[in-house]
């Protein structure tokens, strides 16, 4: 009998109290007090409201950060204002893979670079597909600069036997090219001025081998002139060098470089890419067809990796690179088909050309961090990147030393457009030098090739 008295009590005490006896309760006190800043609304508020500060000791510690970060936010914002217009009206497509001009299966617009020693420059492109989704086939692209770099270049790809067949060609005349000497010791106080005139031509296979694995063939007539600079670039190479004049100045290298290349990719999107791995090795011949020149072979290996870190659009990117030339008997090569920082993507921190050698060996690290979005998570918006990097040239193999590595550090800005990666702003610091570069093409992106049209075919990139 208690055993049913004491169940009766307890499922009464867990039914919902009446309605006259939870109007009897006294109301709670609202949840509220008072912090530094001010009044915590209680939990009915709809929202919560906060105000600045206006304590003196506060306003003394953070005015040098204050002064120090301003100039960084307003940069910021700029830029964000203008790629949002930018991307909203169509005026700076241009920048990124969409062409504003379409013409039936046309698609034209402007391009740009600057940095290096080319300086500023524009051109243009043009796009012909075959009017399906990323089915464009012939491109046509041309470059001029104010300090006389002159390039164009043409592709076609079409596919073929379960592949795709590339077709390129191009012209490249630098008035102002730059030579400090050979090897990794080479003093930037000895650097040269000559013009170096390259074109070539070939054809190319590249055909998916299952999953990411992926091989090109490609087979390329190239030819390299040199010859004294302009007037007003001075000291010319002849004079700077009188004693030591290099291989192949004022000769014409001629001869056809076939290549066999395998890649593997794992890495997709071209505006913050996701996490992914790509890597290729390539083996090259030379063989030269003209009166001057020995044949040489040439092997290349690149590496690149995105990591995500622990916030979204984090990412580390890190890339490694090495080439390095093999003659029979150890010949002579002629100086403008040894490895060199051409590009901004090797020895980031130096100028164009300033280290050449039979071999190079790079390292780059780079953190990306998203400045801002437009409206959600990975819209229109830029990203900032910090890098450092590390590398150096060698005629051999044991040279490769820590001791003659030579480091740069420095970062920048990447703009996305809805299209994906737009262009980067670069600004990178070493020893001798500050480089500022901006450029539409996108760091560790080893992609393209003669449809692409390679900037540089010296050697194999």
């Amino acid at each position: 009998m208690r055993a049913s008295l004491l169940l009766v009590l307890l499922a009464l005490s867990l039914c919902q109290a009446p309605p006259a006896l939870a109007q009897s309760e006294p109301p709670s006190r609202p949840d509220s007090t008072r912090s530094y800043w001010g009044a915590i609304p209680d939990n009915a508020s709809s929202r919560a409201t906060f105000h600045r500060s206006n304590h003196p000791v506060e306003h003394v510690v953070l005015a040098p950060f204050t002064v120090v970060t301003y100039p960084v936010y307003l940069l910021t914002r700029g830029i964000k204002t203008g790629i949002i217009f930018a991307d909203e009206h169509g005026v700076l497509p241009s920048l990124g893979a969409a062409l504003p001009i379409h013409i039936g299966n046309v698609h034209a617009g402007p391009g740009f670079t600057y940095g290096g020693h080319s300086g500023f420059g524009g051109g243009g492109t043009i796009v012909v597909d075959r009017n399906q989704p990323g089915s464009d086939w012939l491109k046509l692209r041309y470059l001029t600069t104010v300090k006389g770099m002159h390039q164009g270049a043409a592709g076609l790809r079409a596919p073929w036997a379960g592949g795709d067949v590339e077709a390129g060609g191009g012209y490249r005349l630098e008035r102002n090219a730059r030579f400090f000497g050979i090897g990794p010791s080479s003093a930037k106080a000895n650097q040269a001025f000559y013009t170096e005139e390259q074109s070539w031509a070939g054809l190319s296979y590249r055909r998916a081998l299952g999953g990411p694995l992926g091989s090109e063939w490609r087979v390329v007539y190239t030819s390299i002139g040199t010859r004294a600079p302009r007037p007003e670039d001075g000291p010319g190479l002849a004079q700077q060098f009188v004693t030591a004049i290099p291989e192949g100045f004022n000769q014409r290298s001629d001869g056809v470089l076939s290549s066999v290349l395998l890649r593997y990719d794992k890495t997709h999107g071209s505006g913050r890419p996701e996490p992914g791995v790509i890597a290729q090795g390539q083996a090259s011949r030379f063989s030269p067809t003209g009166t001057y020149g020995d044949p040489f072979w040439q092997v290349a290996g690149e590496t690149g990796a995105f990591l995500p870190l622990w916030f979204t659009d984090r990412t580390l990117a890190v890339r490694g690179a090495v080439s390095w030339i093999e003659t029979p008997e150890n010949r002579a090569i002629p100086f403008t088909r040894l490895s060199t920082n051409h590009s901004g993507e090797e020895l980031r921190g130096f100028q164009n050309y300033r280290f050449r050698d039979r071999g190079l060996l790079d390292f780059s690290a780079e953190y990306r961090w998203p400045v801002w979005a437009h409206q959600r998570v990975h819209d229109v918006g830029v990203d900032a990147y910090a890098f450092v990097n590390s590398g150096q040239v060698f005629g051999e193999w044991h040279e490769i030393t820590t001791r003659l590595w030579q480091t740069s550090w420095g970062g920048g800005f990447r703009a996305i457009l809805s299209d994906g990666f737009a262009g980067r702003l670069e600004i990178a610091r070493s020893r001798e030098s500050t480089q500022i570069r901006l450029r539409a093409d996108q760091m560790f992106d080893f992609k393209g090739g003669l449809y692409a049209g390679n900037a540089h075919i010296a050697v194999p990139n």
